[in-house]
């Protein structure tokens, strides 16, 4: 073989010459100090397992990337939201996306009783089910338009899903490795790198309305990666990219929604003990100054006296949430007995769920008048048909 070509050492008093091998090596990988890994003892020194080699990005995304979807939701020819990406959180086919990316979380009124298309990053997996061309079908079980989340029910997959890991955001740091998949423009098993630029970046930082907090990445998040998992180096979901955060003329600048700041919505997918369906079945919306003379306007069971708390925009037919006689237009002002004045607050009280009953407190418009209506949200057993 021929003879590697040098390179020629930063050290200008020493002049000293390292071979290219020496030099690739001790760039891909980190040695203890203390057995000097030069290039006459790096055969012998030991690798210090605090960093990564070459192979260790493109195993953290081979270990997800069967969990990662393609999702979109269309109604006729016109599609309702937007083309994002979504992460399998439940092996019975829950997925995770973002709520702007299966409907349009601007208008007052939910409308987008359209079904929910998603493709799967398992060319095998891909193929099950209820096929339109050659998508999976589903649809939005549970969503929370303040924090642009969503889960999605896929119909039946006849065996169970490749589902992520997830991960922790709590102890994430500045300059911490990210990972971001997902389907930007539609193309699948995209990859891209970067770090943690920031932590716990508020709406406030970011001069949004709200109460949400956000994980700030260099990765690229373009269209179509909404929706799509943020990850650290062992393949662990630790946030939701958000492409729409992104400000204006930014680059460089992406953020995602921390899995820690929306656990009482993913821990139930991981943590129940029995085999039991543990999605809501309710699309919830705050209400504030923005929207409430409009909800005011277009639902007559909104309540007269009534100007916060998180209103019920739509409830799935025969899920939880309808079994317990939930409505839309009701407004939850506590749950399991505690206030509740927003969504954070209710996800604050859900705690981690484990299947248990969930008391709620609604307040409707009855006959003219306010009405106070206590009611009990119980979990369906799989293999139960919904009606």
């Amino acid at each position: 073989m021929p003879a590697l070509p040098a390179f020629i050492s930063l050290n200008q008093r020493r002049h000293e010459v390292l071979p290219s091998k020496s030099l690739q090596t001790s760039l891909i990988r980190c040695f203890d100090t203390n057995k000097g890994a030069s290039a006459k003892s790096e055969a012998n020194a030991k690798p210090n397992n605090r960093y990564f080699d070459r192979d260790t990005i493109a195993d953290a995304a081979a270990r997800i990337a069967p969990a990662v979807a393609n999702v979109y939701s269309q109604q006729g020819r016109v599609l309702a939201g937007e083309i994002g990406s979504g992460t399998v959180i439940h092996e019975d086919g829950y997925i995770l996306t973002c709520a702007h990316v299966v409907f349009n979380t601007k208008n007052a009124i939910y409308s987008a009783d359209g079904e929910v298309s998603v493709c799967l990053q398992d060319v095998e997996k891909s193929i099950v089910g209820r096929v339109v061309d050659k998508d999976l079908v589903g649809q939005v079980v549970d969503a929370y338009v303040d924090l642009d989340i969503a889960i999605i029910k896929i119909e039946k997959p006849p065996s169970p899903l490749s589902a992520a890991k997830v991960g922790s955001s709590s102890k994430l740091r500045p300059g911490d490795w990210a990972i971001a998949m997902g389907c930007p423009l539609s193309l699948q098993h995209t990859v891209t790198l970067g770090i943690i630029s920031g932590v716990h970046r508020t709406s406030h930082d970011l001069s949004r309305g709200g109460m949400m907090e956000y994980l700030q990445t260099d990765c690229a998040i373009n269209l179509g990666n909404s929706g799509g998992p943020l990850c650290n180096v062992d393949g662990e979901v630790v946030g939701v990219n958000v492409e729409t955060v992104k400000p204006v003329k930014a680059s460089g600048v992406s953020f995602a929604v921390p899995v820690d700041f929306i656990s009482a919505i993913i821990k139930p997918f991981q943590n129940f003990q029995r085999d039991i369906q543990p999605d809501f079945g309710w699309i919830m919306w705050n209400i504030c100054e923005n929207n409430f003379e409009a909800l005011k306007q277009s639902y007559h069971k909104f309540p007269n006296a009534i100007d916060v708390g998180v209103f019920v925009l739509k409830v799935i037919k025969g899920s939880p949430a309808d079994r317990a006689g939930i409505q839309t237009g009701d407004v939850v002002v506590e749950l399991n007995g505690k206030p509740v004045r927003n969504i954070k607050e209710m996800m604050d009280a859900m705690g981690e769920r484990s299947g248990a009953p969930v008391q709620v407190l609604v307040e409707r418009a009855r006959d003219g008048m306010d009405a106070s209506v206590p009611l009990t949200i119980t979990f369906q057993e799989k293999g139960v048909a919904r009606s």
